[in-house]
């Protein structure tokens, strides 16, 4: 009797759970360029116009990106200020949803303790935890896409309903006015597959097919037809032309080798995706269960977003996110598998979890020690601005390397309970503590990180919030000073036309650049100061 009861507040007990972890330390530290700045930004300026159909950076069209994740951060700025809590609250609560759905899932699918495990591979594993911590379109994006695919389950295992087919297309449509086209070729692509390896029998109608691309084209047209029917097709063609140019070509010197996400995957999904690791290399077995159509989706999900980005030009962390939530849920399986004794954990596997818990742990203990061997370092550096940024002295109080020693010490203990077979108290132990361990690092730790990388930066612009004046960067891409001066309307006008540097200005302007390329600054601009990779200079 009281188990049931306690059962029934499951799902509560989750959302207490995401709250804990998701929304406390959320302004422990400044956004950080590009992306969170760009997209704050891009927010900001629509509470500064109050233009809340266009897309906007520096006050111009901004042509990558649909508005609807701006859309979220504009409600949680005129919540809570324009700040980095709010510009980073709407994916806290994209989290606690994301964690509810998998939850609910993974139980009707395989259980109530395959639930609470999944749970815990998500919270207790690096990137997926620490992307509900960020102010990053992605999270949102991956809950629709993720809600597209089980609707798509759903339709497969539940007679082929019709109101399936509406919710395919709905957050398909949602999905698309959060990052674009990209989840039709996603979800397209996974349902090609699945489609293929049942021998192209009949999976959708063609009625149901064009209800959903109805109400998925419906959906996404609220916005892209809007703007279209207002503005001209401009946007929408630069937008699809940016679209194919980050596949054809490295945009913005993020190119990498083939194998970036699978590394990236493998090191930051740490431990899911050690867990994981047996499930994602083998096409997954015929369950005699409602789960296996479900297990499957998910692996062709994994395999083709991790195909498609690897082909991609243009790589970047985020893009493979799309595979945390079947990495979390491939570990989850996995390691249910071995609590009841169908597998046995290879002993290989063990040492590789150990050696990368207790390499993470290191990292974490060392790094608070930087300025004690950075002058060692220095000298074996070529990029001026790296060194400009090793420069900085940190704030370092001397206790920053508690959670990494305390890391240390729960990979030990992790790796002898795994020693011994007890697999559920090591899992549990591990991720548990790395749960919380998260959070504290982006409280203790990122923020001291942050200094030696844009802190002397973001200091100034900071500064220069309380002066009517122009700011611009030069040699180097940034939205940092868009958000962190605050700029007003005027501002986009003026470098829209573009500076006449010689010429007269009505306010002061102040140009900033990294250390090495300071002569691209003309002699008319007087050097205030260099400090930490960047020099500032005003206009004489």
């Amino acid at each position: 009797m009281i188990l049931n009861t306690i059962k029934k507040f499951d799902s509560w007990f989750v959302v207490l759970w995401g709250l804990i972890l998701f929304v406390p330390f959320l302004n422990a530290v400044h956004l950080f360029d590009w992306d969170e700045i760009n997209f704050a930004e891009s927010a900001r300026e629509m509470l500064v116009t109050g233009n809340y159909q266009a897309v906007q950076i520096n006050y111009q069209p901004f042509m990558e990106k649909p508005p609807l994740f701006f859309w979220c951060q504009v409600l949680s700025m005129k919540l809570f200020g324009v700040n980095e809590f709010a510009a980073r609250f709407p994916n806290a609560i994209v989290g606690i949803v994301t964690l509810v759905m998998a939850f609910s899932i993974g139980k009707k699918i395989h259980g109530r303790t395959f639930a609470f495990l999944w749970v815990l591979f998500v919270t207790g594993s690096f990137t997926p935890h620490l992307y509900f911590k960020s102010g990053i379109i992605d999270p949102l994006y991956n809950l629709f896409v993720f809600l597209a695919m089980y609707q798509f389950y759903l339709y497969l295992t539940n007679e082929r309903a019709l109101k399936y087919a509406i919710y395919i297309g709905l957050f398909i449509g949602l999905a698309i006015v959060t990052k674009g086209p990209v989840a039709l070729i996603v979800i397209g692509l996974v349902v090609l597959v699945y489609w293929a390896l049942q021998k192209f029998s009949a999976i959708l109608s063609l009625q149901h097919l064009l209800v959903a691309a109805g109400t998925a084209l419906l959906v996404s047209a609220s916005w892209f037809g809007v703007e279209t029917i207002q503005h001209g097709p401009t946007f929408l063609f630069e937008f699809v032309k940016y679209q194919a140019d980050l596949f054809l070509n490295p945009v913005a010197g993020h190119g990498q080798p083939f194998y970036y996400h699978a590394l990236v995957l493998l090191a930051g999904a740490f431990p899911a995706s050690i867990f994981a690791l047996k499930q994602l290399v083998k096409k997954p077995t015929y369950e005699a269960s409602i789960g296996h159509t479900w297990t499957l989706l998910l692996f062709i999900q994994f395999w083709v977003v991790l195909i498609l980005f690897s082909i991609v030009k243009t790589k970047i962390v985020h893009y493979s996110s799309l595979c945390y939530l079947p990495i979390t849920f491939f570990a989850a399986k996995q390691l249910l598998a071995y609590l009841n004794q169908k597998e046995t954990m290879p002993f290989w596997q063990k040492i590789v979890a150990f050696l990368l818990a207790i390499s993470i742990a290191m990292l974490f203990v060392i790094l608070p020690f930087v300025d004690s061997f950075k002058y060692k370092l220095i000298p074996l550096i070529e990029d001026d601005f790296a060194k400009g940024n090793l420069s900085i002295t940190g704030t370092w109080n001397g206790m920053e390397f508690l959670p990494g020693l305390f890391l240390v010490g729960v990979s030990i203990v992790f790796f002898i309970k795994l020693l011994k077979k007890e697999l559920l108290h090591a899992a549990f132990l591990l991720l548990f503590f790395l749960s919380f361990f998260i959070p504290v690092v982006l409280r203790l730790i990122v923020p001291k990180i942050e200094q030696y990388t844009q802190g002397a930066a973001i200091d100034f612009y900071e500064q220069k919030a309380k002066e009517d004046c122009y700011i611009e960067t030069v040699g180097f891409k940034s939205y940092a000073h868009y958000f962190y001066a605050k700029v007003k309307p005027e501002h986009g006008i003026t470098t829209a036309k573009g500076f006449n540097y010689n010429g007269p200005l009505a306010k002061p302007l102040y140009l900033v650049c990294k250390q090495g390329n300071e002569q691209a600054i003309d002699t008319n601009f007087l050097q205030l100061y260099q400090k930490g990779g960047f020099v500032f200079y005003v206009k004489k």
